[in-house]
């Protein structure tokens, strides 16, 4: 199976190629002809199988002009931004205008920008401010997207979004994607009378070559584990999760103490401050991110190996998120879940729902010391 034979015109397969995209990801394969046939979709499908290229190639293979045919939300700034990046690997040579529109930035460039984009990739909250001040024309709108629709559902966005569908058209395409459907999601597609039809990629499909581990180890040890898998493993780039905003900033002087190339992210950073260190990231000039689980969304960045969870996330759709971000588009990568004695139970729900995890024996790693 190729592009051309899913019908993506030539000089769109030819802009992939450049960037070494050859052949569709099996969510491309199954989404992108159904699209092509005008169908409503709903997929679930986890972070790293190719989503962007599922919903968006058949988009850029229809419209044409600079009237807003297509918009699509995602949850955060820092997805928007990647969203359009990928669009725009697709779209080089072409008529095709895409546009991000997100706040913590000025209207004026998104607004002049809007206007001549078929594309517009937001966040919803500045998209629905700009709908409502007259500033984003939807009336010819052919497609509405949700990118990680149960993150925004997650997030608290579902009143937004609605308020957003109130202004687009009746007759429109609708494409919800995630990694999960959850019961939310359902309920407003029910509301709004939309009948997709369901696709669910299967986990074993494009994270064959994502290994996930769980390793016990004691709380005062923990820092020293996380140091001595940082330094052992081969890896490229790599997150380390945690819970809160305050661990996030200990552990980072932690790492950079013991000589750990690390920066921090999370919510207490501006906007500004965040782009960089994730630009800063992209580029090599430091290798390890500790983060947030709310910072981290939409981080997709294909040269992560490693996912470190040094607090076990709180459920199994955060942990399908977290792992998500290592070994994607088929490349290989390592999750390891650092689990206390207590976390067991917790961490069970996440094993019944996840097949495949194993657990790496302790005994066999000789910690080293660090500096506290």
């Amino acid at each position: 199976m190729s592009f051309k034979n899913l019908g993506i015109k030539k000089n769109i397969v030819q802009n992939l190629e450049k960037h070494g995209i050859t052949e569709p990801t099996e969510v491309q394969q199954k989404s992108i002809p159904k699209i092509f046939d005008g169908k409503d979709l709903l997929v679930e499908s986890e972070t790293g199988s190719g989503k962007t290229f599922a919903f968006s190639l058949p988009i850029i293979n229809n419209v044409k002009g600079d009237k807003t045919q297509a918009l699509v939300l995602s949850p955060t700034r820092e997805l928007a931004k990647q969203i359009t990046a990928e669009i725009e690997k697709a779209t080089e040579g072409t008529d095709v205008g895409t546009v991000t529109i997100y706040g913590g930035v000025d209207y004026e460039p998104q607004i002049q920008g809007a206007k001549k984009s078929s594309i517009v990739v937001g966040t919803p909250g500045r998209v629905l401010d700009l709908l409502k001040q007259g500033k984003v024309d939807v009336d010819v709108l052919d497609y509405f997207v949700l990118d990680e629709a149960d993150k925004m559902m997650d997030m608290g966005f579902q009143d937004e979004l609605e308020q957003i569908i109130g202004f687009c058209p009746d007759e429109r395409q609708n494409l919800l994607f995630g990694a999960t459907i959850p019961g939310k999601l359902k309920k407003m597609v029910d509301r709004y009378d939309i009948e997709p039809e369901t696709i669910r990629i299967k986990k074993s499909h494009h994270t064959r070559n994502l290994n996930e581990y769980y390793i016990d180890v004691d709380e005062n040890r923990k820092l020293s584990m996380l140091y001595t898998l940082l330094k052992v493993r081969k890896r490229d780039l790599s997150i380390v999760f945690c819970r809160t905003k305050a661990t996030t900033r200990w552990l980072t002087d932690k790492l950079k103490k013991n000589g750990i190339d690390a920066e921090t992210l999370n919510g207490d950073m501006s906007q500004n401050q965040r782009e960089k260190t994730v630009e800063r990231f992209e580029n090599g000039e430091f290798n390890v991110i500790v983060a947030t689980d709310v910072a981290a969304r939409g981080l997709h960045i294909d040269d992560i190996t490693h996912v470190f969870n040094y607090d076990v996330p709180d459920t199994a759709d955060t942990y399908t998120h977290r792992v998500g971000r290592a070994g994607r588009q088929g490349e290989k990568g390592e999750a390891i879940t650092l689990l206390e004695n207590d976390q067991h139970r917790q961490f069970r729900q996440i094993k019944r729902d996840k097949d495949g995890i194993k657990r790496i024996d302790n005994d066999r790693i000789d910690l080293r010391s660090v500096n506290t």
